[in-house]
């Protein structure tokens, strides 16, 4: 238990309290102290506090109380808890050394799940951006993997595409020149030139003796039969208008050249046999390769290789010099009967020259050609389209006449009247990977009209020229006004007109 007695008797102490106190057990030693504080109240000087059982041998312990002092007291406890042994002093050594270690051991522990679970969620991240990354890479990888398969597709078929013209027989595309829509159009223009001049200075003269009564001649049956033979329908019904004969004589050389060069496959025979056979046999060659899974560019161009190797043979050059001197031979013979005055050797070089080798010229390119170009006449109802043909105005002495503007025909044409056709016009298609283009007009067909006064009636002569054979192919002399249009002459045995030879 704990005594506490104050005493104000001491010197030294200040005129505020006093107080003196004594810790001691009965019939026990001190014990351990413990240092606490307490609140004192303020006491009167000069009070004292006499314990009730007072130890004079137990010193007092002055100490200087104000409001707030420390004091010492003794808590009355157990044995164990007041006196610890010797014993227990290291154990507790011990204990708190581990409690210690222990503490220091969490607390590294713990900073090593803190560092590993920080770098487990750094690890994390990492996985998940390389994962993003590997997708992005993965899309890149199948983009161009797609992009390698095609570009491989089209390596593929470019080579395949220049590897097919070397597997083809017979192709020095390095040595042929095709013609041009430029080249064409200047040599077909020419040949028409060539054959206008040509009836002009050959043709005229007779014209002229027939018209001031000196003509004498009279050609045979059978020759004059296959001179009309050649005139085209519109023509028959026109034999006796006045000044037309020029342009019907124009009009049969080209559609005895038509025959003969270009309305066949080939203008010239490629065998030694009838001339038909090796022609027929390419037609039916390049039909076939048509059908195959190809482009029509390929079926043209193995056309136009193997026609220039043929052509190319020495046999070929023979062959088509002894063709041309039967062609110039036999048109000579056609165009005698109109032209008596020259020698058979002096009519055949003017027409070799003038004629018949400029247009097999023409041909010769024309067909060799992987392009497509064909000679087409007028069509029946070109009467009625004036506007699409190069109109030649017999009544303003063959000028032409302007076909309008902007597709409407122009009042000349409005007031034309269709005659008949004098030459085809040239046409091209274009062959180009796997089609081939609408026909394109090169040179256009040409007509001839009268464009004279509106409603005007057409000049008519009682005897023309072509009249004149007409009526000697009939057997008659007679002068009558016109053969029935569906009256024909019987055409000779000797030239079909298809070209070909009977």
């Amino acid at each position: 238990m704990v005594r506490l007695r104050t005493d104000s008797s001491l010197s030294g102490i200040p005129s505020q309290l006093s107080l003196y106190g004594v810790i001691y057990a009965s019939a026990e030693p001190p014990i351990q102290c413990a240092r606490i504080k307490v609140l004192a109240k303020r006491i009167p000087l000069r009070t004292k506090t006499i314990l009730p059982h007072p130890v004079p041998s137990l010193p007092f312990i002055p100490f200087e109380a104000y409001h707030t002092q420390e004091i010492y007291i003794s808590r009355a406890r157990s044995k164990r808890t007041m006196a610890p042994t010797n014993a227990e002093t290291p154990r507790k050594q011990d204990d708190k050394s581990k409690l210690e270690d222990e503490v220091r051991l969490r607390q590294f522990t713990e900073e090593v799940l803190d560092s590993r679970q920080e770098e487990l969620e750094l690890q994390e991240k990492e996985n998940t951006a390389l994962s993003k990354q590997l997708e992005s890479l993965q899309q890149e990888l199948k983009e161009a993997q797609a992009q390698l398969a095609q570009a491989r597709s089209q390596s593929s078929k470019k080579d395949k595409a220049a590897e097919e013209p070397k597997r083809q027989t017979s192709r020095p595309s390095s040595l042929r020149k095709d013609i041009t829509e430029a080249e064409a159009r200047e040599a077909y223009g020419s040949l028409c030139e060539n054959i206008q001049r040509w009836v002009e200075h050959r043709i005229r003269p007779v014209i002229d003796d027939l018209a001031s009564g000196h003509y004498r001649c009279q050609p045979s049956p059978a020759q004059s039969t296959r001179f009309v033979s050649l005139m085209r329908e519109p023509a028959t019904g026109c034999l006796n208008v006045w000044h037309s004969d020029e342009y019907h004589f124009r009009a049969l050389i080209m559609q005895y050249l038509w025959l003969v060069f270009f309305a066949k496959s080939f203008y010239c025979p490629l065998d030694d046999g009838d001339g038909e056979t090796a022609a027929a046999w390419i037609d039916e060659l390049e039909n076939a390769i048509s059908k195959l899974p190809r482009d029509i560019s390929h079926s043209r161009e193995w056309r136009a290789e193997t026609l220039t190797a043929l052509t190319s043979q020495t046999s070929f050059k023979s062959r088509r010099a002894q063709y041309l001197n039967l062609i110039t031979e036999d048109l000579a013979s056609l165009i005698s009967v109109v032209v008596p005055y020259l020698t058979a050797a002096e009519l055949q070089s003017s027409l070799r020259t003038n004629i018949i080798d400029p247009a097999v010229d023409l041909a010769h390119r024309l067909q060799l050609s992987p392009n497509i170009f064909t000679l087409r006449w007028p069509a029946r109802t070109a009467r009625t389209k004036l506007d699409t043909y190069e109109c030649v105005n017999l009544a303003n002495d063959g000028a032409v006449l302007s076909s309008g503007d902007a597709g409407k025909p122009s009042e000349a044409l409005k007031n034309a009247s269709y005659l008949f056709d004098v030459a085809p016009g040239l046409f091209v298609e274009t062959v180009g990977g796997a089609k081939k283009s609408a026909a394109k007009i090169i040179c256009r067909p040409t007509v001839l009209v009268y464009g004279g006064e509106k409603d005007g009636d057409i000049p008519q002569k009682a005897m023309t020229l072509t009249r004149l054979l007409w009526d000697y192919a009939n057997g008659s002399k007679a002068r009558s006004h016109g053969p029935s249009r569906n009256g024909s002459p019987k055409r000779s045995s000797r030239m079909r007109l298809d070209g070909g030879w009977s």
